[in-house]
């Protein structure tokens, strides 16, 4: 009689020590979970940056296997309201089959400054007025850059008019908007190192 009561015992002992039901797993995901969201919200870019300015140039069409339908490429020169004087140069696809309609396509963009190059491509339409003059609009999305670039990204709507100066060629005058956005990498590395070891205090002071 005397053991099967201390065994009795021992097993009310236990259930009482050691809770049946363990809710580690999931206090560890709630508790990554608000750490993740607040480091996403401070993590704030470092440089967030309007663009803004002007370009003209030269065009040359050539023609391509569809009628109506030409490979642009551009050279310029331009002006930036904050980063200054740039080269600019372009390639795309332009239709001009469905007038007074136009569809630009598979844009490549490059500003050349000083000090770094931005890349990006887009899009655009524009609207001819059958006297050898358009005017357009192309959405392009800044994809990276090089020396003071390097790592930005961002859009840029460029707005202007084509003249036509001759069988295959035309002049360009435009201007363009924008905003350049990047992250900070040292801030970005400490909120998420601060995150991390906030986890695993919190883990060792509930479960120590």
């Amino acid at each position: 009689m005397k053991r099967t009561y201390c065994l009795s015992a021992a097993k009310t002992v236990g259930r009482t020590a050691l809770p049946v039901t363990n809710n580690k797993p999931a206090f560890r995901a709630v508790v990554m979970s608000v750490l993740l969201i607040a480091t996403m919200w401070l993590a704030v870019p470092a440089l967030a940056q309007s663009l803004s300015g002007s370009f003209d140039g030269v065009g040359t069409l050539t023609t391509t296997s569809m009628t109506g339908i030409y490979m642009q490429s551009f050279t310029g020169d331009g002006s930036d309201d904050t980063y200054g004087a740039f080269d600019a140069a372009s390639q795309g696809m332009i239709d001009f089959s469905n007038p007074p309609h136009i569809v630009i396509t598979d844009t490549m963009w490059s500003q050349t400054f000083s000090d770094g190059t931005l890349f990006g491509s887009g899009s655009g339409t524009g609207t001819g007025n059958g006297h050898g003059m358009a005017t357009f609009m192309i959405d392009l999305a800044i994809s990276g850059g090089t020396g003071t670039f390097e790592g930005l990204h961002g859009n840029i709507i460029v707005t202007g008019t084509i003249t036509q100066t001759g069988p295959l060629m035309d002049a360009v005058d435009a201007t363009y908007t924008g905003n350049l956005v990047t992250p900070e990498p040292s801030s970005l590395s400490l909120l998420l190192l601060g995150a991390g070891f906030g986890y695993r205090l919190v883990v060792r002071k509930r479960w120590i």
